[in-house]
């Protein structure tokens, strides 16, 4: 199937920058999954340190083993949700690379790209909140206590995912009309 083109000279960047981009953002998720993996290893001892930053507790934190598991796997779902961005963006770099610009394929790449920034944003809090719950499971009863925290970030990825849906939408929908409007002629 055909598709409109932009003007030679652009086309030429857009592969170029596309290419570029298609490698960047797979050398960006391979890094995020070497952290993700070697993250435990990096550091033994102040292991404990590391998670009380990365989920806002008290830097004296001490955790029980299955505390800490618990708290390496909740922290790994965002990163895992991150990785798959990086994939899906990079599809469509690579889309864009083969000059495949205005097609329906780059409209429902870029849509699930925009679902997965939009599902960040839920994601960060229920992330946060099941942290901080586990995190207090040894205290004992009564100072228990689950954090639920939405920051402007949070908002602005929420409404930066929408718009991203959207576009890939409205990309997937030219598409589609453009290829209609070929066979009339």
């Amino acid at each position: 199937m055909a598709s409109p083109s932009p003007s030679p000279r652009r086309l030429t960047r857009i592969i170029r920058v596309s290419r570029a981009m298609a490698w960047i953002t797979l050398l960006c998720a391979l890094a995020l999954g070497a952290a993700l993996l070697g993250f435990p290893l990096f550091d033994p001892d102040g292991l404990d340190l590391l998670i009380a930053d990365a989920f806002a507790l008290p830097a004296d934190t001490v955790l029980p083993p299955a505390i800490r598991a618990g708290l390496i796997a909740i922290g790994a779902l965002p990163v895992l949700v991150a990785i798959a961005g990086l994939l899906a963006t990079r599809a469509l770099f690579l889309g864009f690379a083969r000059g495949e610009v205005f097609t329906p394929r780059s409209g429902r790449w870029l849509k699930r790209i925009g679902l997965i920034v939009l599902l960040s944003a839920p994601l960060g809090v229920a992330v946060g909140a099941a942290a901080s719950a586990l995190a207090s499971l040894p205290a004992p009863e009564g100072a228990r206590q689950v954090v639920v925290a939405i920051s402007s970030d949070q908002i602005a990825m929420t409404i930066a995912g929408v718009l991203v849906l959207v576009l890939g939408w409205t990309l997937e929908e030219a598409a589609r009309l453009a290829d209609e409007n070929r066979q009339f002629v």
